[in-house]
């Protein structure tokens, strides 16, 4: 037996650590097990006054059979010279249960979080070019985390009762990266209120959409439909807005 074949044979059996090919017939062919949904959007980062581009976000959302949602967002954030890419995974009630950001600012690389939950403990490990360290922290059932992806922000309203003006209180976890890269990507929890103020029928690039409209201090938001995609946002005392100008559903080959 010449020493090609000799390998070849080794190879097959798995002994150098190699692993077969899969058969054909092994393979799913048909739909993806995980994926109940897929689901693409664009957000547009611009201004009110004359529609200046400032960025942009492009997502995916995968629905789950058990209703859970993961989604991956990019924000290409020019305005600022910054860049985020993060993905939050969410139970059926949108109750995070893992997320995970990574952020460029002008000076180049800032780092990476990846926070967890765990029933009623909130574990978060920070790591960049300024070292590592980790945060464990006791939290509500009501919780959100903030990760400054604004297409996510639908998810973070699905907490609490409304009063009788609409208004609820809500806990939010937010990331907080330093714009000169200084120190490490942290968190803190924090309390919030917001407001809900009602239905809206909206018309953006996207499309028209049947919205709820939330206000969060000087945020505005409305969002649609059971996966509460955010279709408009407008910070009300400044020039920002952004507003969804595409989303269809992904095509599975």
């Amino acid at each position: 037996m010449t020493m090609r074949r000799f390998i070849s044979l080794l190879v097959a059996i798995g002994v150098l650590g190699v692993a077969a090919p899969v058969k054909a017939e092994d393979e799913n062919t048909g739909p993806n097990i995980n994926v109940a949904r897929e689901i693409i959007g664009t957000l547009r980062l611009q201004t009110k006054s004359d529609k200046r581009y400032r960025g942009v976000e492009e997502w995916r959302i995968f629905v789950h059979p058990n209703g859970g949602r993961t989604m991956i967002l990019s924000k290409d954030f020019v305005a600022a010279n910054a860049l985020q890419i993060m993905t939050a995974h969410v139970d059926a009630n949108f109750r995070p249960i893992d997320v995970y950001a990574t952020y460029w600012v002008p000076d180049g690389y800032r780092g990476s979080i990846r926070v967890a939950l765990d029933g009623n403990t909130l574990r978060a490990v920070s790591e960049g070019p300024g070292g590592s360290t980790t945060d464990e922290l006791s939290v509500p059932n009501e919780i959100s985390i903030v990760t400054h992806g604004e297409s996510m922000n639908g998810w973070y309203l699905w907490q609490g009762e409304r009063d009788d003006e609409g208004k609820h209180a809500a806990t939010y976890f937010n990331f907080s990266p330093s714009p000169d890269g200084s120190a490490l990507v942290r968190g803190r929890l924090h309390p919030a209120s917001f407001q809900y103020l009602g239905t809206e029928t909206i018309t953006v690039p996207a499309g028209t959409f049947e919205t709820e409209r939330y206000l969060l201090t000087n945020i505005e938001m409305w969002v649609t439909g059971e996966h509460r995609i955010l279709v408009k946002q407008s910070i009300t005392d400044e020039d920002k807005e952004y507003v969804l100008t595409r989303l269809e559903d992904a095509i599975q080959d």
